[in-house]
């Protein structure tokens, strides 16, 4: 099975641990700072390209030092990087991140070039090499609209993929219902996994049921929502699946948390695995995601996750 991932890619700078105080005095002392991957459909590949699924990841990048050292460490982890756009006389995006001592994150980010990104950028030959098609960046990207989105997933659809979807919430939409942002889009979603304050934003809902009653609504397969570290709440809409996440983990850097989430998830839905299994084993992708700095610096391999998971006591039987 290969998964293609499409959307932001991003050199994360990480500077910790930072006081929160830190506007109000004249220095602090960081520990080095050791550049890494980031941005949601590049961390996703790299997650799943880990867990042993073949993965490809379509963004945009410039011609320049960080964006180099974006594809040199894509290579090392194995993810198929032909179809990146390299972009002359631009910069490839950038987020230092101010990471504080209890491993909450800030961003301070310049990614205009992943502004620029379309559907067509992304060839048909891609979407007929996949089995799946991610979308990372859900109102996050400009040039991404619903409209855009919804052509790329059609696409795929027509070529008989799977698609799957997260979200990253900075456009407020002005006056218009919220999930009218990305109508279009859901209708040719399979699988919508949003954190709670992106998918109450949509739903203009605060009850987690009656926001999966507003995106029962959508012919989505499978609907899901992140609640960091109160877990994740998943449904086929036939079941619902509420899973508290895993205890004891030392959190280093909530970077990437979700994308964590979001890459187990779905290498274990294409293991045919059910809500629960699959929900398992995302939230142990996830714990091990935030037990070192940078987006997927933690990332184990298949088995390793697997063991985990039985350590914790969650059996992952059939």
């Amino acid at each position: 099975m290969k998964v293609l991932s499409v959307g932001m890619m991003f050199c994360d700078i990480p500077l910790s641990p930072v006081p929160q105080n830190i506007l109000s005095i004249d220095n602090s002392k960081i520990e080095p700072s050791v550049p890494s991957t980031g941005g949601d459909a590049l961390t996703v590949s790299v997650v799943l390209s880990r867990l042993g699924v073949r993965s490809a990841l379509i963004g945009r990048v410039g011609k320049d030092m960080n964006g180099r050292f974006l594809l040199e460490e894509l290579h090392r982890n194995q993810v198929d990087v032909k179809d990146v756009i390299q972009v002359e006389g631009r910069h490839t995006a950038v987020s230092y991140i101010l990471i504080e001592p209890d491993g909450e994150r800030h961003f301070l980010v310049e990614n205009s070039i992943n502004q620029t990104l379309r559907s067509r950028d992304v060839p048909d030959a891609a979407i007929k090499e996949a089995d799946m098609v991610f979308f990372g960046s859900a109102l996050a990207m400009p040039g991404m609209t619903d409209d855009e989105i919804a052509d790329l997933f059609g696409r795929a659809h027509d070529c008989g993929k799977i698609t799957a979807m997260d979200a990253s919430i900075t456009l407020t939409g002005g006056p218009r219902r919220k999930m009218d942002l990305i109508k279009k889009t859901l209708k040719e979603t399979d699988i919508f996994i949003p954190s709670y304050e992106e998918a109450s934003y949509l739903a203009q809902r605060s009850d987690i049921y009656g926001i999966i009653e507003e995106f029962r609504k959508f012919p989505l397969k499978i609907f899901g929502i992140k609640l960091g570290k109160e877990g994740c709440i998943l449904t086929d809409f036939k079941e619902q699946v509420r899973l508290p996440a895993y205890p004891g983990i030392r959190v280093m850097d909530t970077t990437g948390a979700g994308d964590c989430f979001m890459g187990g998830f779905l290498c274990a839905y294409l293991q045919g695995w059910n809500l629960e299994k699959a929900g398992c084993f995302a939230s142990a992708v996830s714990a091990h995601g935030i037990s070192k700095k940078g987006a997927s610096t933690g990332m184990p391999d298949f088995q390793m996750v697997l063991d985990y998971v039985e350590k914790q006591g969650r059996l992952l039987t059939s």
